[in-house]
């Protein structure tokens, strides 16, 4: 069963991603599975690893900068998702 974090969570994480990547938008929701979760904002999606999650709730100075660069790397815009799919998924919430 997926791990529900507090919402708080997702916008200090995202906080933190926008300092090296600030194109990434702001928080729009929130799909957990079972080893990741999938932050969707308003200009894309960034898949974040439970692990990722669990530090920044626990202690986020865990997480090592590096990390936080690599997530903020992943993130893949809407246009993108767009061209590589038969639609356009960026009004999918």
């Amino acid at each position: 069963m997926p791990m529900k974090f507090p919402l708080f969570l997702y916008y200090e994480l995202l906080i933190r991603l926008t300092i090296f990547k600030p194109e990434i938008g702001e928080f729009r929701s929130v799909m957990p599975f079972d080893d990741h979760v999938l932050l969707k904002t308003d200009r894309g999606m960034i898949d974040i690893p439970v692990e990722i999650m669990n530090m920044q709730f626990n202690d986020p100075r865990l997480i090592p900068e590096r990390e936080i660069v690599k997530l903020a790397a992943a993130f893949r815009p809407y246009s993108e998702i767009d061209s590589m799919t038969s639609g356009p998924v960026s009004n999918a919430s």
